[in-house]
Formats: structure tokens, sequence, C-alpha cells
């Protein structure tokens, strides 16, 4: 029999676990050119491009990696290899929709991958989870390239326009960092603090400085809220090994975020959700690094992950009450010598302060805007629910609201107006709730597996919710006592704010996971804490439920990618 060379899978998996976020950004770099992330362009040339491409890399990994036990066997896997990927290309290039063909490839290429390395070497956790974030990225890159600037995006409107996410990315693309000189009340969306709009524009710019059109170069900037997509998977991976993931309850915790429809919908977005959602994740990862080695090198990223979230969108600041308590923690630990900490604290408020409220306080001196300002259509809107009684809506689940299981805004074509913030979590979670929303009307091909999905996730969730509440309550070998309530503390926060903002501003449209999308991988990890506490358990109850645990976010992932490929089919 063989022996299974058990170094080079290792080896073939070194560069993405010491260089992950560079090697997600070079992928995303490399992907752009393939029809410049938009249906309409991709052509024979795009295919051969991305041929081309896929066979340098394929062949340097070949060499690089020492596949192949002489040179022959070399030169065999390298025509193999080279012609697989023509194949792959003629697929896509003979296809018409070529987001459904990249999609479908994508899953043939993890099962020939997996398939390849199960004969020649040893499958592992770190091949698994590579295998799945590839998987990823492929789906979200699916979705980017049949979405366009005017599809299922939040208060987006055009390139054309003025107003609008886009128009903001406009206004810095024709202005530079030139300040606004006007109340940005007046121009919808201009209240948000700029920098996800400043790096939008900055790739516009250096994308129509290379010849590239105006409005392709804006469909193509959607490569961006991509990649931090992309590498939210990257940083939660990092926060679920600092808290001991490991093994299969790691895979099912990094499934859950590399298929999760929130993240597949916002890593198509023009807005700035998804990377003020990187920034959060990022703060969360640092906040627990900080408090472990509570030094003045960790302190620093935290502070540019709050300040910088915080000048991506204001939420940005939910994280921060987490790290003052830890900060709290390490100041009452060294209250005999208070000085270190109290410079690092010092370091991290010069930096976080302004770069997080610089936007605000300006707009607040000069045009008087509230710092803490968000638009309220009020009782006139046709989203408006405060007319309800607190109680049923908070607390009912009746009334046919289950009937319909996609994000409900009438003007949207659902049947009714959603004004329970609880079930709007979950329809939103995998469906969303915007202009051209995903709904079985606009796209019939997902009538049978839309439901299936959502009431998959119904169960997946309310488990994983519950699981991260035990795990937080119960010891644990993975954290400490101080380390649960700062996870216990961040959950309470953002779900406690999206409530409160819920019931401030009864509107549909403020019922939505995307102010809650950290919440996500905390339950994902909740999850994955008991299925490992279940490993040293002998019982019948903890083998079933491992295996029903397993089975459902099996299930969970696979219909998520299925249902959001064909939402694509059609296109």
């Amino acid at each position: 029999m063989k022996q299974k060379n058990q170094r080079t899978p290792e080896g073939l998996f070194t560069l993405m676990r010491r260089h992950p976020y560079l090697l997600t950004v070079l992928i995303c770099i490399i992907l752009l050119p393939f029809g410049l992330a938009d249906r309409a362009n991709i052509t024979v040339w795009s295919c051969v491009y991305l041929g081309v491409v896929a066979g340098i890399v394929t062949i340097a990994a070949i060499l690089l990696f020492n596949l192949g036990k002489d040179r022959f066997e070399k030169l065999i896997l390298c025509g193999i290899s080279l012609a697989c990927i023509a194949a792959c290309m003629m697929f896509i290039g003979f296809i018409k929709n070529k987001a459904l063909a990249i999609a479908i490839i994508a899953v043939i290429i993890a099962a020939a991958a997996i398939a390849f390395i199960k004969i020649n070497f040893e499958i592992n956790d770190a091949v698994i989870i590579a295998l799945l974030i590839a998987l990823g990225i492929a789906i979200r890159f699916t979705y980017v390239l049949y979405t366009g600037v005017v599809d299922r995006q939040h208060d987006v409107a055009d390139f054309t326009n003025t107003v609008g996410h886009a128009g903001y990315i406009k206004y810095w693309y024709e202005n530079g960092l030139k300040l606004p000189d006007f109340d940005v009340r007046g121009y919808w969306q201009y209240y948000h603090p700029p920098f996800h709009h400043w790096l939008m524009a900055g790739f516009m710019k250096i994308l129509t400085f290379l010849g590239v059109d105006f409005f392709k170069a804006g469909e193509a900037s959607q490569i961006l809220p991509m990649m931090y997509s992309s590498l939210t998977m990257i940083v939660s991976y990092r926060v679920f090994r600092m808290v001991r993931l490991k093994g299969t309850p790691l895979i099912a915790a990094m499934a859950i975020i590399c298929f999760h429809p929130t993240f597949i919908i916002f890593g198509g977005s023009f807005n700035n959700d998804m990377l003020v959602m990187l920034f959060m994740m990022a703060a969360i990862m640092w906040g627990l690094r900080w408090y472990r080695e509570p030094v003045m090198k960790n302190i620093i990223p935290l502070a540019l992950c709050i300040g910088l979230g915080m000048m991506t969108k204001l939420s940005g600041w939910m994280v921060a009450p987490a790290v003052a308590f830890v900060f709290l923690v390490i100041l009452i630990k060294n209250i005999k010598k208070p000085l270190k900490y109290i410079g690092q604290y010092a370091v991290f408020g010069v930096i976080c302060i302004p770069l997080g409220l610089w936007w605000q306080v300006r707009n607040l001196l000069l045009y008087k805007v509230p710092l803490t300002y968000v638009p309220d259509l009020g009782a006139s809107s046709p989203m408006y629910s405060g007319n309800m009684p607190l109680a049923e809506r908070l607390f009912s689940f009746g009334n046919g609201q289950l009937d319909y299981i996609y994000g409900s805004i009438t003007f949207v074509g659902a049947p009714f107006n959603e004004y329970n913030p609880t079930l709007a979590l979950f329809k939103t979670a995998m469906f969303d709730e915007c202009a051209n929303a995903v709904n079985d009307t606009n796209f019939p091909q997902i009538r049978i597996t839309g439901p299936i999905l959502f009431w998959i996730s119904v169960v997946l969730f309310l488990t994983c919710f519950v699981c991260f509440i035990v795990s937080m309550i119960r010891k644990s070998k993975n954290i400490n006592g101080v380390e649960r309530f700062y996870f216990a503390l961040l959950f309470s926060v953002i779900l406690f704010s999206y409530y409160s903002f819920s019931i401030a501003i009864p509107l549909s449209c403020s019922f939505n996971i995307r102010f809650t999308m950290p919440l996500i991988p905390l339950c994902a990890m909740g999850l994955a804490m008991t299925l490992q506490r279940t490993l040293d358990s002998k019982k019948a109850a903890a083998t079933w439920f491992r295996r029903v645990m397993y089975a459902i976010t099996a299930a969970f992932c696979a219909m998520s990618y299925l249902v959001y490929t064909q939402v694509g089919a059609t296109m």
C-alpha cells in the first residue's frame, strides 16, 4: 500500500496560515480583471485571462510544493491540471450564465482537490478549512458577478445620481478629499463617516486612470466589499482559534461563516456595512489579544480597528464597552503599578477618539448635526409600524408573519410590512429586504429551496443562540471568566442596540441583520464551544447532538450555496 506523504499538505497550506490576509487580497485582485467583477463584461478574453492565471498558479504550486515523486510525475500532473483548467474555461466561455458556471466549477474543483489530497496525503483541519474559505470566496464572487449597482442594495441609488451611497462615493471621486461645505443632511446618506466611501472612490480613481470607463469602474469597485467579506472569514477563524476551537467543531463554525447568506449579500453591497463588520471583528480579536498580552503593540491595532470602524459607520462603537471592560480588569489587576496601562489607554484614546468622531464633531460644530444623527422617515413612511402596540411588535409571532419568510416590505413586493424585529433578524439574515429582494416572486427558482434554507437556519441559529448563552455561563477550558464576560457583553450590547433602534425608529428597514452582523460569528463560536465540550462526554445524547448539529450545519451551508447560485441563474 502506498504510504501517504504527511508533510506536503502542511507545506501546501503554510502560505495561507502565515499570510492569510495578503493571500485573500491577492485572490480578489486576481479575480478583478475577470470581467471587472461584472457579468456584462465577461468575454472570451476574460476566460483566457483566468485560465492563464489559474495555469500559472497550478504549475507554481506543483513545483513549489514538490508534488509528484519525480520529473515525469510532475509533468503528468501539470498536463492533467492544464487540461482540466482549459476545460473549465471553455465551460465558462460557452455557458451563457457565467456566474452559474463559476459556482458549479468551484464545487467540482473543491471535490477534485479533496480527492487528490485524500489519495496522496492526509486530510486535516487546515485542508478542509482552506477549501471552505476558497468556496466561500467563490460564492461571494459569483454573487458579485450577477449583482449590479441597483440590485439588492441598501440606500445606494446609482452612479448617475448625487445622492445615496453611490452618489456619496461619486462626490469623493470628483472632489478628492475636499470636505463638504454644506449640511450633510441635505444629501441622502452623506451623514455617514467617509472612510468606506473614500476607499471606493480611490479604487475607482485607480481604475479610471488605467483607462476603465467610469460606470464600469463603479461596478468593479464592488470587489472591495467582496474582499472585506472574504477577510471577515479569516478574522473569524483567528478569533475561533484564540478561544481554542479545533477539530470538527472549528470546521462547523467556519462553515457557517463561509456560507452565511448575510456575508454573501453584503459582500456584494456598495454601502459601508461589510467594512464596519470587518473592523468590528478585528477589534474583537485585538481586544482579546490585548487582554491576554496587554502591551502597546496590541493596543495600537485595537485603537485603529475601533477608530476606523467608527470612521466607516458610527455603529463601530458597539465593540467599545467590552473593550473598556477588559481595560478596567487589567487596570484593577495592576492597580499598584498603573502608569504603564494608563499610558497605553492614553495612546488608545489619542488614536481612536479623533479617528472615530472627527466627522460627527465637525458636522456638529459647523451645521449643528447631532452626533448620533440618523434620518427618521417618521410616521409618514409606508414602512412605519409605530402605531401598533409595543408588546405586539415585540412578542407577536402570529398573524401570518411566517407565511412569508422573506424580508417583508410592501414597496418591494411583500404582502405586509415587517414589524417584529426578532422575526426580521431571521428573515433578513437569509434573504435581506432591499429593492429587488431575494424572494420567490422575483426568483421563482428558489420556491422550494428558499423555505428549506430558512427553516434550517431557524433551527440552527436558535440552537447557536442557546449554545452561546450556555457557553458564556458555564466554566470552560477554552476561555476564562473575564473572557466569557467580554464576549457576553459584546453580544448584549449589539443585541440591545438593535432592539433599542427598532423601538426608537419603528420602520421595517430598521429591522435588519446588517445592524447585528457580529452576532453571527459569536453564535457560531457558541455552537462550536458546546460541540467541543460534548467531545469529552460518552453519553449517547452528546453523540447524537453532535451528529444532528453537524448534519444541520452541513445542510445549511449546502442550501445557502445552492440558493445563491440559483438566484443568479436567470441573470
